[in-house]
C-alpha cells in the first residue's frame, strides 16, 4: 500500500521521527514521508515511532487510496496537532461566525422567508397589464409602463409592511 507519513513533532522528537521514517520511507518534503509498504512493515513503523515517542511527538499515516482519495491510518503523539481526517490545521479561530450579535440576520430561515417574499412581490409587480402586454410576443405594444415593475413590487411591498418603508 502506499502511505504517506506527517510529522508535527517539535524540539528532539523531530530529530527522532526523522531518524524512524527515514528508514522507511522517502522524504518528500521537510515534514513530510511517502512509500510503498505492506501491513508488516507499517505496523513496525508504527511500533518505532511508540518507543520514540514524547509529548512533542506527533505523526499522522495516510493510506493513499486513489489519485482523490487518501483515509488515515493512525497518528502517534499529540492528536491535537490534527484534525479528525489527520489534516494539519493551517488557521484557526474561536470567533462564532454563524451568530453575530449586531446583526439581525441570525438564521438562514429568516433569509429564506424573506428572499420568498421579495420574490413574491416582485412577481406582483409583473402581473400588470402594461407589462404583460409589453413580454407578449402576439401584441408587442409600441406603449411602455409609466413605471418599471421593480417600482411597482416596492410600492406595494411597501404598503405591505407599513410604516418600515418610511
Amino acid at each position: 500500500m502506499m502511505v504517506t507519513f506527517v510529522s508535527q513533532c517539535e524540539k528532539n522528537a523531530l530529530k527522532k521521527t526523522r531518524r524512524v521514517l527515514d528508514a522507511f520511507a522517502n522524504r518528500i518534503g521537510d515534514n513530510v514521508w511517502q512509500t510503498v509498504i505492506t501491513q508488516e512493515g507499517l505496523n513496525a513503523v508504527r511500533k518505532l515511532l511508540k518507543r520514540t515517542a514524547s509529548r512533542s511527538t506527533a505523526v499522522s499515516c495516510h493510506w493513499i487510496r486513489s489519485r482523490a482519495r487518501s483515509e488515515l491510518v493512525w497518528v502517534v503523539g499529540n492528536r491535537d496537532k490534527f484534525n479528525g481526517e489527520g489534516v494539519v490545521p493551517v488557521n484557526s479561530t474561536r470567533r462564532n461566525f454563524l451568530y453575530n450579535p449586531k446583526s439581525q440576520w441570525h438564521t438562514v430561515e429568516d433569509i429564506t422567508l424573506l428572499a420568498a417574499i421579495a420574490a413574491l412581490f416582485h412577481d406582483f409587480g409583473k402581473a400588470n397589464k402594461l407589462f404583460q402586454n409589453k413580454i407578449d410576443p402576439d401584441k408587442q405594444s409600441k406603449v411602455s409602463e409609466p413605471f418599471r415593475h421593480e417600482w411597482v413590487s416596492l410600492i406595494l411591498f411597501c404598503a405591505f409592511v407599513g410604516d418600515l418603508c418610511g
